[in-house]
C-alpha cells in the first residue's frame, strides 16, 4: 500500500468517534465517507457545526473529509487546518492525532514552515494515537519539510528523536523514506556520526532488503568509515564497516550499485589492513602524486563552451586528501586481490598550472583532460627524477569549473614518456578528475577511481586474454564473458583480474619503473605480426 494514503487512511480511523451524534447522522456520514464523496461529507459537517458549533463529530468529520480534500489543494489544506484547531480545543485528547492530520494536509500545499511550528503538538505525543507505522511516517514527512527548508540539521534531529523513539520496531523503518542524502553532508561531525551509527546497529532489520533506512545506514557507514581511517584507527574502521559488510551487500546493491562498489571496496581494503599476520608483499610498486595546483588555460575555449568564458580554477586540499583517501582504500584492496602487489606513494608539490587540455564532445559530456607538456614552469630535472624512482604517476590537478548543468570530465588513465624519444621512461599515467560532489555518482570521490583509470592501460598489457575491452566494456553486461558474475564495475574488475590476469601470470608483468617501451606500444607491435 502506498504509504501516504496509509498514514491518512489510519489517522481518520484513529480519530473516529461516536460521542454526541445521532444516529441517522451517523450512518450518512459514514456512507458519504465509505463512497468517497468527501465534497458531501464536508458540507454535512458545515451544517452539523452552524447547527452547533461545539458539536464534536462535526469538527471530526469536518477534518476528516476536508484532509481528504486536501490532495486538491485550493482552499482544503487551510480548511484542514481550521478543522484540526476546531476538534482539538473540544477533544483535547485527540490533539497529537488532529494536527498530525494538519501536518499532512499542508504538506499537500507545501506550508512547511506552518508544517514545523505544528511540531510541539505532535511530538512525541502521537505515537500513541496513531500507532508506530504512522509515527514512523510523520517522522518522515517532518525530516523532509526541514530539507525542503533547508534547515538540515534539524532534520537530522527530528529524524533522530523519531527514531530513537521507535528503536528497533518496524514503525523504525518508515522514518527512512528519501532522507539518505541527509549523511552525505560534509559538516556532520566525527561524533554525530558515532551516535548514529550506534543507533542504526539495532535498525538494520537485515531480513528485510529493502528497509527505507538503508541508504541513511550505508552513508553514514561509509563516512565514518573514513573518518577512522583518515586518523588511522583501521581496526575501527573495519568494525564500522562490518556492520553492513559483507551481509548487507544485497541490501545496499539495491540502493544503489555505485555506494555498493565503494563500501564493498573500503570493506576488502579493511579486512586487509586488520589482518593479525600478513606475508611481506611479493611486488612492490610506487606511485607517485604529482600535484600540479592551478588551471589557467592560455588558449580560447572550443566552440561549445565558449559561452562559459572562464572555467579556470585552483585545487583544494580536501581534494587532494578525498584523493589520497581513495588510493589507500585502492592499495590495500589491491593488495589483496593480487595477492601481495604491494604500492608505495608519495607526493610531489609543485607551483605550476595546467595552461592546454584537448576537448572532447560525447553528447552528454565534454571531456577536458590535461596536456601534461603544458605545464608550466615546466617539471625541473629534480622531479623528472623523482618520477622515474616510480611506476605510475597520478597527476593531480584541479580540472576545469563544472558550469551549472554543464559535465564535464577531467581525468584518465594512459601511459607517458617522462624520458626523452632516445632515452624514453614510460610510466603509468592517472589523471585526477575535479572534484565531483560526493554523491554524484562521479568517480572523482571513489576507491574505484584508480581502478577505473588503471584498467583502460591493463586493458593494452592483456590486450590476448578472453575479455571485453575498449568503451567501457563494464557497461555492457551482454559482453561479459559466461564465467563472469555480478552486476557491477568492481564486479568486472574483480572477475578480470581473478579468472583471466591473475591466472595468466599472477599479474607479474605489471610494472613500469625502467620501461623504456609501454604496454601500448608492445600492443601494436605484436598485432602487427
Amino acid at each position: 500500500m502506498n504509504p501516504v494514503k496509509l498514514f491518512l487512511f489510519s489517522l481518520i480511523l484513529v480519530t473516529f468517534s461516536l460521542d454526541a451524534v445521532d444516529q441517522t447522522t451517523w450512518a450518512k456520514a459514514d456512507q458519504l465517507l465509505k463512497k468517497q464523496d468527501f465534497l458531501s461529507a464536508f458540507k454535512l459537517s458545515e451544517n452539523i457545526i452552524q447547527s452547533d458549533p461545539k458539536d464534536s463529530f462535526g469538527w471530526w468529520l469536518r477534518l476528516s473529509s476536508s484532509s481528504q480534500l486536501a490532495n486538491k489543494k485550493g482552499k482544503w489544506p487551510e480548511e484542514c487546518l481550521n478543522s484540526a484547531k476546531g476538534h482539538a480545543e473540544l477533544v483535547p485528547e485527540e490533539e497529537p492525532s488532529s494536527f498530525t492530520t494538519a501536518i499532512w494536509c499542508l504538506n499537500q500545499d507545501g506550508r512547511y514552515t506552518d508544517m514545523v511550528s505544528l511540531i510541539p503538538k505532535v511530538i512525541p505525543y502521537s505515537q500513541k494515537k496513531i500507532g508506530n507505522g504512522n509515527y514512523g511516517l510523520l517522522i518522515n514527512v517532518l525530516t523532509i519539510t526541514y530539507m525542503k527548508l533547508n534547515e538540515r540539521i534539524k532534520a537530522r534531529e527530528i529524524l533522530y528523536t523519531g527514531l530513537t523513539q521507535l528503536s528497533g520496531t518496524e514503525g523504525a523503518m518508515m522514518t527512512g523514506y528519501n532522507v539518505g542524502e541527509l549523511f552525505y553532508d560534509s559538516d556532520i561531525s566525527m561524533s554525530e556520526r558515532e551516535k548514529w551509527h550506534s543507533l542504526f546497529q539495532n535498525n538494520l532489520f537485515k531480513e528485510n532488503i529493502s528497509n527505507p533506512l538503508i541508504p541513511s545506514i550505508a552513508w553514514n557507514t561509509s563516512l565514518l568509515t573514513d573518518e577512522y581511517v583518515n586518523r588511522g584507527k583501521y581496526n575501527f574502521a573495519y568494525d564500522t564497516i562490518s556492520m553492513m559488510y559483507p551481509e548487507m551487500d544485497p541490501h545496499v546493491s539495491g540502493f544503489w550499485n555505485f555506494l555498493r562498489d565503494q563500501m564493498l571496496i573500503k570493506y576488502i581494503a579493511l579486512k586487509f589492513k586488520t589482518k593479525k599476520t600478513k606475508e611481506e608483499p611479493r611486488r612492490k610498486l610506487k606511485m607517485m602524486f604529482l600535484v600540479i595546483p592551478k588551471t589557467r588555460l592560455s588558449e580560447p575555449l572550443p566552440n561549445k563552451i565558449k559561452q562559459y568564458q572562464n572555467i579556470d580554477t585552483e585545487l583544494s586540499e580536501k581534494a587532494l586528501s578525498d584523493l589520497l583517501l581513495s588510493f589507500i582504500y585502492f592499495r590495500d584492496s589491491f593488495e589483496e586481490i593480487t595477492n601481495g602487489i604491494h604500492w608505495d606513494y608519495d607526493i610531489i608539490r609543485t607551483n605550476s598550472e595546467i595552461q592546454t587540455t584537448n576537448f572532447t564532445d560525447e553528447s552528454f559530456r565534454f571531456v577536458m583532460q590535461p596536456s601534461i607538456e603544458s605545464i608550466k614552469p615546466t617539471l625541473s630535472q629534480e622531479i623528472l627524477d623523482q618520477i622515474k624512482t616510480s611506476d605510475g604517476v597520478i597527476v593531480v590537478w584541479p580540472g576545469t569549473k563544472q558550469p551549472e548543468g554543464v559535465l564535464i570530465t577531467n581525468g584518465g588513465g594512459t601511459e607517458w614518456n617522462y624520458g626523452t624519444n632516445s632515452d624514453p621512461e614510460i610510466r603509468l599515467t592517472i589523471i585526477s578528475d575535479s572534484n565531483k560532489t560526493l554523491a554524484s555518482g562521479n568517480h572523482a570521490n571513489h576507491p574505484i577511481f584508480i581502478y577505473h583509470e588503471l584498467f583502460h592501460v591493463l586493458e593494452w598489457a592483456y590486450h590476448k586474454s578472453n575479455f571485453p575491452k575498449k568503451e567501457h566494456p563494464y557497461m555492457r553486461k551482454n559482453d561479459w564473458p559466461r564465467d563472469y558474475q555480478g552486476n557491477t564495475e568492481w564486479d568486472f574488475y574483480s572477475e578480470t583480474f581473478n579468472k583471466r590476469m591473475m591466472t595468466e601470470d599472477r599479474m607479474d608483468r605489471l610494472y613500469w619503473l625502467g620501461r623504456k617501451e609501454g604496454f601500448y606500444g608492445i600492443q601494436v607491435k605484436e598485432e602487427k605480426k
